[in-house]
């Protein structure tokens, strides 16, 4: 796609989480702001982790919304758009036979389950962990709570909860191992969309809107 047509149509945008999530809905308020304020326009759609991945190095989709900021590690072409508009934890659930681990390096004997298309855990994961790779965050939580893993790591929305706590904190526990920025990824075609969506992003983030709009995700 050519750059004037970049800008004249809306972009199309995929996140890897459900759009009703919470902070999907806080997160589509600030872009809703954020794309009328740079003059664009955009569509959102939800895949899982690893289609999103792929359909965004293909090209079926112009930017993906949830993406560490190494995420160009993985995809050296896509452009970051700074600042980063929400944070992302991650947490170790597991049965409670080992003390609890505070960093990654604190996985590297274990058996590790995560869910498949999260390149943010896998790249992270120490290479001597024994991995299993699930479908979604119940099956990487009911395994760790059967035993069949020594922990599942997610990546959660806040530093507060780890996902489906309410669900399996009876069986389980969990510790915050690290945290990082999450960006707005777009493809190598929209330099100049990027650059307008930063600076957009960047007054909000001047003015306080942007922290005020997305916590307590951000």
């Amino acid at each position: 796609m050519h750059q004037a047509q970049a800008e004249s149509t809306a972009l199309k945008l995929v996140a890897l989480q459900p759009l009703d999530r919470p902070n999907l809905v806080a997160e589509r308020a600030v872009l809703d702001l954020a794309f009328a304020r740079a003059g664009l326009q955009y569509t959102l759609d939800y895949n899982p982790a690893e289609r999103a991945l792929q359909a965004f190095i293909k090209g079926n989709f112009d930017g993906d919304i949830n993406r560490v900021a190494t995420f160009h590690h993985i995809y050296p072409e896509a452009i970051r758009v700074e600042p980063h508009i929400q944070s992302g934890f991650f947490f170790a659930m597991g049965r409670g036979k080992r003390p609890q681990p505070a960093s990654w390096d604190g996985l590297a004997d274990g058996r590790v389950a995560y869910v498949r298309g999260y390149r943010s855990i896998e790249l992270r994961m120490p290479p001597s962990a024994k991995r299993e790779v699930v479908s979604s965050e119940t099956a990487c939580l009911s395994m760790a709570a059967l035993g069949r893993v020594d922990w599942c790591v997610l990546g959660a929305d806040t530093r507060a909860e780890w996902p489906l706590q309410a669900r399996f904190g009876e069986q389980l526990s969990g510790s915050l191992i690290d945290s990082v920025n999450v960006h707005i990824w777009l493809g190598p075609q929209h330099k100049l969309a990027a650059e307008r969506l930063s600076k957009a992003l960047d007054e909000m983030e001047k003015s306080g809107e942007l922290q005020r709009m997305m916590a307590p995700y951000r």
